[in-house]
């Protein structure tokens, strides 16, 4: 019993020390191999940040101009549809039935302008031979007249009729997305009222807002910074040179509405998307910045800090208050001063004071 025991103490001793030879073989993180970099301030030029949204420049609304049920509905939200495409239909049956009188409603005005113009004809012959007086000729030619005009008032009933007829069906006045479908399949149309909406995605533009002291200062023209967090990588900025201030401000607010067009066929721009302008100023002097690569920052519920080493080579964590994103960097409005040195890798800063005594 007692060799058993001392034989098994043996085998956990054994493996004892192979676990501790794995980890004596681990690398061991110092402070000299840690990747820093030094907090230098930045000279940034005067500029105005403002928040806005994306919007197309080509959107439009698609109401009928004729009442009645909505019988074929061929499109749906997010469709790309083409010039001239069929969108709708509404029910043409009341209207076909319209054409149809309007068109009986010719025909028989043209037969009374021809025993007209044939009687007019025969009154104007006995005339001349002096079988009837000048009264009756005029009559029968006030008859003419009025047949011909009631004639033509038919046919452009009918030119009308057909016009209508054509209204029943609903195509795409260009090329885009359908942006909303306002309507169901059966549902009543009614002149007016939106059924779909839809916009052109090769031209987009940034609408925002900005206090009319503002606007007095902005540079004209100048390049602006676009930024748009949700687009695509390569969207995510860019830069615009064309901007429109429009000549209304609003009364409550005191604030004016400037469109800042962007590039052509930006395929990962959505209208409504949130995007932020940085527009450029006058100013007496430039703001200084502190920039930190985004990689460095740590985010963890509401906590956002970064690894700041000490002059003991230890790396403390610091709360520290965030500002806009500029490309791989991110602004630091508070918790950094210059010539402090940032980890730029947080997990090694974090497993070098687990490795310091």
């Amino acid at each position: 019993m007692i060799k058993q025991y001392s034989w098994y103490l043996l085998f956990i001793l054994q493996v004892a020390g192979w676990a501790f030879l794995g980890l004596a073989a681990l690398p061991v993180a110092s402070a000299a191999s840690l990747a820093t970099i030094i907090v230098q301030p930045t000279r940034q030029a005067p500029s105005f940040s403002a928040e806005g949204a994306i919007e197309a420049i080509k959107s439009t609304l698609i109401a009928p101009q004729v009442s009645g049920n909505i019988t074929a509905l061929t499109v749906k939200a997010g469709d790309q549809v083409k010039a001239g495409q069929l969108l709708a239909r509404i029910d043409t049956r009341m209207a076909n039935q319209q054409a149809l009188a309007s068109q009986a409603q010719v025909a028989a005005a043209k037969a009374q302008l021809s025993a007209a113009r044939n009687e007019f004809e025969r009154k104007n012959k006995l005339y001349e031979k002096k079988y009837i007086s000048l009264a009756a000729l005029e009559r029968a030619e006030s008859d003419f007249k009025t047949a011909e005009a009631q004639t033509k008032a038919q046919l452009a009933q009918t030119t009308i009729s057909g016009v209508e007829t054509g209204l029943h069906s609903i195509h795409a006045p260009y090329a885009g997305v359908i942006a909303e479908v306002m309507t169901e399949l059966g549902a009543m149309a009614m002149p007016g009222q939106p059924i779909l909406s839809m916009y052109d995605p090769s031209e987009f533009r940034v609408t925002v807002n900005v206090p009319q002291s503002v606007v007095a200062t902005l540079i004209l023209p100048a390049n602006i910074a676009v930024q748009i967090p949700a687009a695509a990588t390569s969207t995510r900025n860019l830069i615009s040179n064309h901007l429109v201030i429009l000549p209304l401000t609003d009364p409550v607010s005191n604030m004016v509405q400037v469109r800042i067009s962007l590039p052509q066929h930006l395929i990962s721009l959505n209208p409504g998307m949130f995007a932020r302008a940085i527009l450029p100023i006058n100013s007496i002097k430039a703001n200084s910045q502190i920039l930190v690569p985004l990689k460095s920052i740590i985010k963890r519920s509401e906590l956002i800090a970064v690894y700041v080493m000490d002059k003991q080579g230890r790396a403390q964590l610091r709360q520290v208050r965030l500002g806009r994103q500029q490309g791989e960097n991110m602004e630091i409005f508070a918790g950094l001063q210059a010539g402090e040195l940032v980890a730029l890798d947080p997990i090694a800063a974090a497993n070098l004071n687990k490795a310091l005594p």
